[in-house]
C-alpha cells in the first residue's frame, strides 16, 4: 500500500508544476484541487491514529456544488519494528447556499483500512453520512456538523468558530479555529467476533493555519494543532486519547 503514496504524491507534483502560469478556466465551475502534505502526527476526531508522521496526499474533483475526492493517510514512522496501518478515504458531497451567509452541506465518506485486523478498533472499513451548517461573513466562520457511522453505530457532533486574519502586504492570513465535539458509538470493533464494544468520549482542539500564495492557483502552507480527547472506558486505546501537539506542511494546487 505504501505505493499509493509514490503515486498520489507523484500526480500532485505533477499538477503542482504548471499551477505558476495563469489558470487558463479559472471562471468555469468545474475545478480540480490537489493537496500533498506531511503531518507530523495523524489525530482524527481528537484519537491519535499513527504514533509518529505521516503524508496525507488527496485529490478532489468539484463541478458547481457537487465534488467527489479521494483523501489517503500513508504513515512513515514505524512502531516497534512494525508498519502501521493506512487508511484510504473516499468521500462526496453537495453544498448549498442558504440566505445571505449560510451554507447547508450534506456528505458521505467511505473509510477503508486495507492493513487492519479483526480486532483493530473500526475495523477495515466503515462508512458514514454527514450534514454542516455553515455561517461565514467577513473572515468569520462558525459551523455545526452532525455525522452518522452505519457500521460503529456511532454518532458525532462538532461545532466549529474560526477567524482569518488577513495581511494583505505579505499575500497571506492567519488562519485560527477552535472545536468542540463529542462521539458515541455501539459497535468500535465491528470486525471481531464476540459482543460488540461501546465507546464514547469528547474531544476539543484549536487549528492555526498560515497559506502563503506561490501563484493564482497554488499555494503553500503551514499549521500547528492541538487535541485533547477525554472520558474513553476502554484501557487498550489510553494511548490514543490525551494531549496532542503537532504541525503540518502542505502544497495545494487548484484549477
Amino acid at each position: 500500500m505504501k505505493k499509493i503514496a509514490i503515486l498520489l504524491a507523484a500526480l500532485a507534483g505533477f499538477i503542482t508544476l504548471p499551477a505558476s502560469a495563469p489558470a487558463q478556466v479559472t471562471s468555469s465551475s468545474y475545478s480540480v484541487t490537489t493537496d500533498f502534505s506531511y503531518t507530523s502526527q495523524y489525530v482524527f476526531r481528537g484519537i491519535q491514529r499513527v504514533r509518529g508522521d505521516a503524508f496525507t496526499p488527496s485529490i478532489e474533483a468539484s463541478v458547481d456544488n457537487f465534488y467527489l475526492g479521494a483523501w489517503t493517510m500513508q504513515p512513515i514512522t514505524r512502531y516497534q519494528g512494525q508498519s502501521q496501518n493506512n487508511e484510504i478515504d473516499i468521500y462526496a458531497g453537495y453544498k448549498h447556499k442558504l440566505a445571505g451567509p449560510l451554507t447547508i452541506e450534506g456528505m458521505g465518506t467511505f473509510y477503508w483500512y486495507p492493513e487492519a485486523g479483526a480486532n483493530d478498533p473500526w475495523g477495515k472499513k466503515t462508512y458514514e453520512l454527514g450534514a454542516r451548517l455553515t455561517y461565514a461573513s467577513r473572515g468569520i466562520t462558525a459551523s455545526a456538523s452532525g455525522y452518522y457511522d452505519f457500521r460503529l453505530q456511532a454518532i458525532t457532533g462538532v461545532a466549529l468558530v474560526g477567524y482569518s486574519f488577513p495581511i494583505a502586504k505579505l499575500g497571506t492570513s492567519i488562519d485560527v479555529d477552535a472545536y468542540i465535539g463529542t462521539v458515541g458509538g455501539k459497535n468500535w470493533t465491528p470486525d471481531a467476533s464476540g459482543p460488540k464494544t461501546r465507546e464514547s468520549y469528547y474531544y476539543y482542539g484549536a487549528d492555526i493555519n498560515i497559506p502563503y500564495h506561490i501563484s493564482e492557483n497554488a499555494a503553500i502552507s503551514a499549521g500547528l494543532h492541538y487535541a485533547s480527547s477525554q472520558n474513553t472506558p476502554d484501557p487498550t486505546l489510553s494511548y490514543s486519547f490525551g494531549n496532542r501537539i503537532w504541525f503540518t506542511l502542505g502544497v495545494t494546487t487548484r484549477f
